[in-house]
């Protein structure tokens, strides 16, 4: 596959509910280089992002494995309106992190 269908690929495969979709330079048999792709997507949209890698890739198979994930828990603060600034504050037992929402210091600095 070119970069050009790569990149439309991951398009597609995002499109279809994927929460994100990279690809890894690797060596396969022979030497040959290759780019294995890995995807990330909840259960309930395992089918339809199956169908798109399928449909958008050249691979003939799919490798998966579920997994378990714990998050921490997540809330968005205003701390100013115009413009607007948002902190996001994630927590997970007595772990705390705050941090400015990236788009807010993005528009800030245009």
């Amino acid at each position: 596959m070119t970069g050009e269908e790569l990149s439309l690929a991951l398009e597609k495969i995002m499109q279809s509910g994927a929460l994100d979709v990279y690809f890894t330079p690797i060596f396969m048999k022979k030497g040959r280089p290759a780019y294995k792709i890995g995807v990330i997507t909840k259960a309930q949209n395992f089918e339809d992002v199956a169908s798109a890698i399928f449909r958008w890739t050249s691979t003939i198979g799919i490798r998966f494995v579920e997994v378990q994930r714990i998050e921490m828990e997540r809330e968005v603060k205003r701390v100013q309106e115009n413009p607007e600034l948002r902190l996001k504050i994630s927590s997970y037992k007595d772990i705390k992190r705050i941090k400015i929402e990236f788009e807010d210091i993005k528009k800030l600095s245009e």
